[in-house]
């Protein structure tokens, strides 16, 4: 349903219309690491390079050892769709989850998750020397032939192409799972250690008329 949304226009600053996306941090409660066991996970490495990912049908917030964390990640995620974009839903569920081990040399090609609607990675270990999680604006055609971006005086989120965000140790970025995102190649020695996810969720049924998508989850 379309809404008019009364706003009001601070002083000298335009009002952004239809941003691509929106990202949030969220600051841990304690350091999860030490409480996991990662040495029972089965590692398999990306194709040419030195990253590693564990298995990709086997989500790793369901594990065993887990649970701690899971509940948090769920707890985020719930205040993302409810406070940050302002959904009306009726369940929040991951659908799928993995462990990253970037070691140096390692990098992640600009992508987006499909089959989602909210995402996020969690920094297990980081350091600030590791590079950051950057976020891509396609190209679109309704932009005017004559491109703008190297006429901004300053760079902002409204009209940058690219932005990017530290990957901070016990720090969880959330975002919209359409948003392309990736990082350059790591310099650092030190390995970095994080656990991304997706999910999606049911809305509510306000019209029993209507067919909408509904997730069920299956027994097994």
């Amino acid at each position: 349903m379309n809404k008019n949304i009364p706003v009001e226009e601070p002083n000298n600053i335009g009002i952004p219309l239809f941003p691509a996306g929106m990202v949030h941090l969220y600051k841990a409660p304690k350091s999860f690491l030490n409480d996991l066991d990662l040495t029972q996970i089965t590692f398999q490495k990306y194709e040419g390079q030195t990253k590693l990912r564990s298995e990709k049908f086997n989500s790793i917030l369901m594990q065993s050892g887990f649970e701690e964390v899971k509940s948090w990640v769920e707890e985020c995620a719930n205040d993302f769709l409810t406070n940050v974009l302002e959904m009306e839903y009726e369940e929040f569920f991951i659908t799928e989850s993995w462990l990253n081990i970037s070691e140096k040399g390692g990098y992640q090609k600009m992508h987006n998750h499909s089959n989602s609607i909210v995402s996020g990675v969690l920094y297990l270990k980081s350091l600030p020397e590791h590079p950051g999680l950057q976020f891509k604006r396609p190209a679109s055609e309704m932009q005017p032939f004559i491109s703008l971006t190297e006429h901004y005086s300053r760079g902002n989120p409204h009209t940058a192409t690219t932005l990017g965000f530290p990957c901070t140790q016990d720090t969880m970025i959330v975002f919209n799972s359409h948003l392309y995102h990736g990082h350059d190649e790591s310099k650092v020695e030190s390995e970095r250690v994080g656990i991304a996810w997706n999910g999606l969720i049911n809305f509510i049924q306000k019209d029993k008329n209507l067919y909408r998508i509904r997730f069920v989850k299956e027994d097994t």
